[in-house]
């Protein structure tokens, strides 16, 4: 049979698992898109169309090669020919004081928190529609505050309007009005002084205005906590593509300390925890909580908080050091029961900016922000330092696993499945190993070069909702006819890796998790990634960096194809599934301090984006204290951007929550949703996943807190 012919055969037996009503594999690629309904099944035909027209056309031979013996995996590979990119942070504030065009028309600066959140889920669907990543919003809290102020201001003039009105007694509605168009005014914040000026009567005394404040006040809190769950709502049930597939949405939020942005966050928070209408844990948007010293916390607030009951944390008679620490334990609240927010730390070197300021209300323009399942845009060499108004290109991932196995099998250590360490000279192999990473990380960049070089040829009206809106900044200077260069070259191009740790085992007998040397020599590979990507950053002037790769699909493609051609090996391919990244491995008893301390080591050498995960066992809503101690380790370790896994499990039939090992303890149903972290997205239902991570997710041990 001919390359052409295998080529056609393959595509036919992957058309006819499409069509077939049983899981498998290929359906399952994507955990946050069914493939059992007709636009499921629909998107699936054209994504291996596409990946296929790709391999062939588009991608140089060589990578496109090294792709199908999936010691590369290039990612998005059906989107290749749409020269879209993956992911972008949006600059609301800018969006929405300038309002935003649709392909029908204007959409008007919003007027009220509840259109704020609206707006901002419908901005969230149609990006969507012209990327084909993760979407994000950086400073969630800064961008929906001044709804909030809109809204107090309303308020204020209602009830006061209705005040007059019962007592049948006229104002001038016209100075009343001036109040709505004081932006100065701001939640909470309004004294009678500055109301009797537009207020002329006897009746309206400074304890009347008190009230009619508090009324305000309840009634603004009260819309913001229904603008939030109905931002929830909207970004899980709005189905963006085929598939009944919703947005992949990000916010980051936990730093604004004004009353609005608190409110905003507050109420954020509120409407997580409450969940779905049948108590479902929300799986969209991911919810980043920014943690920065100084602003949502200390050392003295944290002791403290430490050294009383977890009851006591949220009165209202305490008052802590830091203006949103309170925020912080709200936050540290709502991820024992739903599994958001992550936490992101500001404080970390890398993570700094040095025109951040203190009470800076521009602040969150210097403070990075993640998408998605940990993609990190903040430093740039074509523009200013920042996340906002940019996104990742694309990235595509090396096969640590295979290189090494080929490595040990080329020096005849590795035979018929076997490997005898006694014919190896460790020194040696580290030294061709990093070798053979730098020749592999070099082809790699290369072809992200060659896809940045597709990408840019296209022109703006491509994607005009992204130009038209500046949602990626500097698209709005385009015409319509202008290729993207200038805007694209802002975004980031990255080399993410899967299986470190099966990589080590096989070249070392120990994986970073057992071994300070195998750490140490984990830290190199990783690095001598690093270094490629930087020449590559200088000779190109291009933001070339290093992500931690999410693995979903791939982790199981690589794994399966590497056992194939190696046989199974223990601990290495006989599983289904390949660690991600730089993970210490799911299966192996570490404690929670150690595997922090030890993945936190890899954060600053991979700043396109990684993350730590802890697994708790048990309700993690019944010890905060833990929780609590545990993000603060990530904090003290080093940690980029981390978060906790623990079971979150629904009954389907009475919709009790809570830990169900078997059967439901209230109603004795067995239907039981499991809500899990998959890669830093959350998925209920593991039918939906692939069978490799199904087998990682099985895999997973607990990890205790103590030494």
């Amino acid at each position: 049979m001919s390359a052409k012919e295998l080529n056609y055969s393959n595509m036919m037996n992957e058309f006819s698992q499409v069509i077939s009503t049983k899981n498998n594999d290929l359906k399952n690629e994507n955990a946050n898109m069914s493939g059992d309904t007709a636009s499921g099944k629909m998107m699936k035909f054209a994504s291996i169309g596409a990946k296929d027209f790709a391999l062939e056309n588009l991608v140089n031979p060589v990578y496109s090669d090294l792709h199908k013996k999936a010691l590369i995996h290039i990612h998005d590979l059906d989107y290749y020919p749409t020269k879209s990119a993956t992911c972008v942070q949006y600059n609301i504030e800018e969006i929405f004081e300038n309002g935003f065009r649709t392909r029908n028309g204007l959409i008007r600066e919003p007027q009220s928190i509840g259109v704020y959140a609206e707006l901002a889920a419908i901005i969230f669907q149609t990006c969507q529609n012209e990327m084909h990543g993760g979407q994000a919003i950086p400073a969630f809290d800064y961008f929906m505050a001044p709804g909030v102020n809109k809204s107090f201001r309303k308020a204020l003039k209602r009830n006061i309007e209705q005040f007059f009105q019962f007592f049948d007694e006229k104002i001038n509605l016209e100075k009343l009005q001036l109040i709505l168009k004081d932006e100065e005014i701001k939640f909470k914040e309004l004294e009678f002084e500055h109301v009797k000026r537009h207020v002329s009567s006897d009746k309206f005394t400074s304890q009347i205005y008190d009230k009619i404040r508090e009324m305000s006040i309840k009634n603004v809190e009260y819309e913001t906590d229904q603008a939030m769950e109905g931002f929830i709502y909207n970004l899980n049930t709005q189905h963006s593509r085929g598939g009944n597939q919703v947005v992949f949405s990000s916010i980051n939020l936990g730093t604004d300390t004004s009353k609005e942005g608190r409110q905003v966050t507050r109420s954020l928070l509120k409407a997580l925890r409450n969940g779905l209408g049948n108590g479902e844990t929300s799986i969209f948007p991911i919810v980043i909580f920014k943690v920065k010293t100084g602003v949502n916390f200390d050392e003295e607030s944290y002791n403290f908080a430490m050294s009383i009951g977890q009851d006591k944390w949220f009165s209202e008679e305490l008052v802590w050091k830091t203006p949103n620490f309170d925020l912080f334990l709200d936050s540290i609240r709502t991820t024992s029961s739903r599994l958001f927010p992550n936490f992101m730390f500001l404080d970390q070197s890398y993570n700094q900016h040095e025109l951040w300021k203190p009470n800076d209300k521009k602040n969150w323009y210097y403070e990075p922000a993640t998408m998605g399942c940990r993609t990190r845009v903040f430093e740039n060499v074509n523009g200013p330092k920042t996340s906002v108004g940019r996104g990742n290109l694309s990235f595509t991932s090396i096969n640590l696993p295979f290189i090494a196995l080929e490595l040990l099998k080329s020096e005849g250590i590795l035979n018929e499945g076997k490997i005898n360490y006694e014919k190896a000279n460790f020194a040696d192999l580290k030294l061709k190993f990093l070798q053979k990473i730098n020749t592999y990380s070099a082809d790699v960049c290369d072809q992200l070069f060659d896809r940045y070089k597709y990408q840019i040829s296209a022109m703006a009206k491509e994607f005009p909702f992204l130009m038209k809106n500046n949602v990626l900044s500097g698209g709005q200077d385009l015409e319509a006819d202008q290729f993207v260069e200038s805007v694209f070259k802002q975004g980031s191009l990255t080399v993410g890796f899967v299986g470190l740790a099966e990589a080590l085992k096989a070249l070392l007998g120990v994986h970073h998790g057992e071994s300070d040397e195998a750490q140490e020599f984990g830290l190199q590979v990783v690095q001598e990634i690093n270094n490629v990507a930087n020449n590559w950053k200088t000779k190109t002037n291009l933001n070339f960096g290093v992500i931690a790769t999410p693995a979903e699909s791939v982790a199981g493609r690589m794994a399966k194809v590497t056992r194939k051609a190696f046989g199974s090996i223990p601990e290495i391919t006989n599983r289904d599934y390949f660690t991600n990244s730089n993970h210490v491995p799911v299966y192996y008893n570490i404690s929670a301090i150690k595997k922090i301390q030890k993945e936190a080591a890899y954060h600053p050498i991979t700043l396109g984006g990684s993350i730590s995960y802890v697994e708790l066992d048990g309700e993690a809503k019944k010890n905060l204290h833990a929780v609590l101690s545990i993000i603060n380790a990530m904090r003290i370790s080093g940690t980029n951007y981390g978060s906790l896994n623990h079971p979150v499990d629904r009954c389907k039939k009475c919709h009790y929550t809570s830990l169900i090992p078997l059967s439901c303890q209230s109603c004795g149903n067995t239907d039981i949703s499991r809500t899990r972290r998959i890669t830093g997205y959350l998925v209920g239902d593991l039918d939906g996943w692939n069978q490799g991570k199904q087998a990682e997710e099985a895999d997973r041990v607990k990890h205790k807190f103590q030494e």
